[in-house]
């Protein structure tokens, strides 16, 4: 009688599998930010990226000199597939981490046909992003759950994406939250100012800056309906958005129909930074989005001590304490929101209280060291879950 035995060992190795993190996004956004900061801390010849030919993060990880694989030129490249088999078998890869639905669909067969573990990670849950309503939010949603034939294990970034996935039908123990960290380089920073310069602004600006896609479920229609109301009471108040997407044609119509021109600047894409030095020279950090896991944005503006005026809404107040080291108010709210900028800039006092609480609660509590040992320790899991069903399917 033939052998029937497994083709691998009986037991997974104790250290961290060798794991390719497949990241198919274009541009630059919060996830980007958290692969390339765990990559430059995850062993190099243990994680790799695999990306897209001139991508943003295809890019920003070849400049950074990390082990990274180009398997395409745009997300529905035919050739996806065969490369990243090929890229698997060569070098030994053990573990795929999705970070995006494109990288899920792609990853998922890959791991079928190469038996490896498969990751996803829940930067933010689909529905709670593109809104309940939203015919992008239930067909991403859908594509996620449907694409789970071979998963191992999610990682989410926030308590209520979790929550987000038990109600799916996910068992918890195949769920890991690992909070997204930063980690800012203080020194390299050049210092209060620098932002107006750039902007060409007179230096007695007050600068509230926002940082992130120009999408609607960043909110920045409320931010301008907010800064209508502010700037009667803050002469001096300029708003900046840094970012770029597919709503500035109709946020440049709201600023010139609200008669915000030069009061409220839409700056474009900045590198990562360039958006530390932006934060550095402001005055509030501002986040009025619909919805959020555990924003990068956020957690840098706090370990810059710039003060943060965020919605309450996902995963922020899971980061920070309204009144403690934020001021939180009601998402879509543009009263609230203008409120809350107004009282940051007359009350400075109370604005650096909630900029230095944020900063030492930050650095403490979400640092790249303990986010980098919890995902290597995911990796392992994964794994050995992946290996055990294995191991059921010969008995």
């Amino acid at each position: 009688m033939a052998d029937t035995k497994p083709e691998f060992s009986s037991y997974p190795e104790k250290s961290p599998p060798k794991t390719l993190i497949v990241d198919l996004s274009m541009k630059y956004g919060g996830s980007t930010s958290r692969v390339l900061s765990q990559l430059s801390r995850f062993p190099k010849e243990q994680v790799a990226l695999a990306g897209l030919a001139e991508s943003a993060i295809t890019r920003e990880a070849q400049k950074l000199d990390l082990p990274v694989y180009i398997v395409g030129r745009r997300k529905f490249d035919p050739l996806i597939i065969r490369r990243l088999i090929h890229i698997i078998k060569n070098e030994g890869f053990q573990v795929l981490d999705s970070q995006n639905i494109q990288s899920k669909f792609f990853a998922s067969l890959a791991s079928t046909f190469t038996r490896t573990a498969l990751v996803s990670t829940i930067n933010s849950w689909y529905s709670s992003e593109h809104g309940g309503s939203s015919i992008k939010g239930w067909i991403y949603t859908a594509l996620e759950l449907a694409t789970n034939w071979n998963l191992s294990l999610y990682i989410t970034v926030s308590e209520k994406d979790r929550q987000a996935l038990l109600r799916s039908g996910l068992e918890a123990g195949n769920i890991e939250l690992i909070y997204n960290a930063v980690n800012v380089e203080k020194k390299d920073l050049r210092g209060y100012g620098w932002l107006h310069r750039r902007l060409n602004l007179p230096a007695e600006r007050l600068l509230c800056t926002a940082v992130g896609r120009l999408v609607a479920i960043k909110g920045y229609d409320v931010l301008v309906d907010a800064a209508m109301q502010a700037c009667q009471e803050i002469p001096l108040l300029t708003c900046v958005i840094i970012g770029e997407g597919n709503m500035r044609g109709e946020l440049v119509d709201h600023i010139q129909k609200a008669n915000l021109v030069g009061r409220v600047i839409l700056a474009g894409y900045f590198d990562r930074n360039d958006v530390l030095a932006a934060l550095k020279s402001s005055d509030i950090f501002v986040m009025p989005s619909r919805y959020e896991g555990t924003p990068i944005a956020l957690l840098e503006a706090a370990a810059l001590a710039c003060p943060i005026l965020a919605s309450a809404t996902g995963g922020i107040p899971e980061l920070v304490i309204n009144g403690e080291h934020a001021l939180l108010v009601p998402p879509d709210n543009s009263s609230a929101l203008a409120e809350g900028i107004v009282r940051l800039c007359k009350d400075r006092d109370f604005a650096n209280y909630l900029g230095s609480k944020a900063q030492k609660y930050i650095n403490t509590k979400f640092n790249l060291e303990s986010q980098t040992a919890a995902t290597l320790h995911a990796y392992q899991k994964a794994w050995s879950i992946h290996h055990q069903k294995r191991l059921n399917v010969f008995k």
